[in-house]
């Protein structure tokens, strides 16, 4: 399933929340639009809409995600998965960017290129990585590198 619209978020949430095209906007991308967190950030934000403490809502946001979404894929990746999501984590971290040069992660892993392909094909299947901008790997999925980091 492709995601939603960014821009359709930002103006629904605009609409139901009359609170700004600032707030809205930065709460649309914060769902990377992922169906699921458009829904979850909505009821968290909807909750607390009079006098919203964004820190408050976005750390009941991360436990939403982490135990009704992502601590199920985590548990389904097999170990070298989870080696390499473990190395985007820290390239991440590293450059303070939103995308690993392939080649920078297969060296760090010590990963063959045909072995990492396999890999990275794996991860794009599972809907968790991706790989539009050539060469290079991110993830699809909204916040998963500040939750994940604490699995690795």
């Amino acid at each position: 399933m492709a995601p939603l619209s960014v821009g359709a978020i930002s103006k629904t949430y605009d609409r139901v929340f009359a609170s700004g095209t600032e707030r809205t906007k930065e709460l649309a991308d914060l769902t990377m639009g992922y169906p699921y967190a458009f829904q979850v950030l909505g009821y968290l934000y909807w909750n607390q809409k009079d006098n919203p403490d964004m820190e408050n809502i976005i750390q009941q946001y991360d436990q939403y995600l982490e135990e009704y979404v992502y601590a199920k894929i985590w548990s389904e990746l097999s170990a070298k998965d989870k080696a390499i999501v473990g190395g985007v984590i820290e390239e991440l971290e590293e450059t303070d960017s939103t995308l690993v040069k392939n080649s920078s992660l297969r060296e760090r892993l010590g990963l063959s290129s045909g072995e990492f392909s396999v890999y990275r094909e794996r991860l794009i299947r599972k809907g968790l990585i991706d790989t539009s901008n050539y060469g290079y790997i991110s993830f699809k999925l909204p916040r998963f590198k500040e939750i994940a980091k604490y699995w690795i």
